[in-house]
């Protein structure tokens, strides 16, 4: 049997863990804290964290067929997907965390559905805004989300490479949380599907903030990298 014990601020706490982030608070934090409480009685279930990820992105694809449909169906029936991929997404990873089933293929594979997941999401605007000007912007708005997403893993596995506390120096910083995490696109790719008027602009809206988000981690990556270096050379210099 599989038991239940984490309280939401526990939760939060071994979510930060599994990201190298502070807990988040605000929007984030919030949307985890509901996260929390919903996975708790699929963990009793039996419920798996990947079976939950395979489901996210088979969601997140369907909106992109939906999207297509005539009238507004379509645009509704891809709102409604992408509401159920989104909170799948936060879902699988509170499942693992409530359950104590946080493995490294299921970071693998969760890390790499999203992205899959991010294209199909800007795909489903893109098909309900219609123009080429939506289309690239879909573009722009997927290379926005992995490189955000490319920068944290690179930053990550530099922190690694520097030593870390093995180097002699206190803990290294926390990554970054950022205003263009996932539950900001899932909010925008919905906004955008449920008023269809308003496909473009969130499309590009996930362009500025999520690209701005990128440049924001990558600055603060490498501020914090840059420390991690210097407090090296100290220990080698004293050592």
């Amino acid at each position: 049997m599989i038991a239940v014990v984490r309280s939401d601020d526990e939760h939060l706490r071994q979510w930060a863990d599994l990201h190298a982030t502070e807990p988040p608070g605000g929007f984030v934090g919030a949307w985890l804290r509901a996260s929390a409480a919903v996975a708790r009685p699929l963990v009793r279930a039996g419920v798996t964290p990947n079976a939950v990820t395979v489901f996210a992105l088979g969601a997140a694809v369907a909106a992109v067929g939906l999207a297509a449909l005539d009238g507004w169906v379509g645009p509704a029936s891809a709102c409604a997907a992408v509401v159920a991929s989104g909170l799948a997404d936060s879902l699988d990873g509170a499942v693992a965390v409530q359950g104590g089933r946080a493995t490294r293929v299921g970071y693998l594979l969760d890390s790499t559905l999203d992205r899959l997941a991010d294209a199909a999401l800007a795909a489903a605007l893109a098909v309900v805004a219609g123009t080429t000007v939506a289309a690239w912007a879909a573009v722009a708005a997927v290379a926005s989300a992995w490189f955000l997403e490319y920068v944290r893993a690179r930053a990550a596995l530099a922190a690694g490479a520097t030593g870390g506390e093995a180097a002699g120096g206190p803990a290294p910083e926390r990554q970054l949380v950022t205003p263009g995490e996932r539950p900001t696109r899932i909010v925008l790719t919905a906004l955008g599907l449920g008023i269809p008027a308003l496909a473009l602009a969130a499309l590009w809206g996930q362009v500025v903030i999520v690209g701005g988000s990128a440049l924001l981690l990558l600055g603060h990556s490498l501020r914090r990298l840059g420390r991690l270096d210097g407090r090296r050379r100290g220990s080698t210099a004293s050592g």
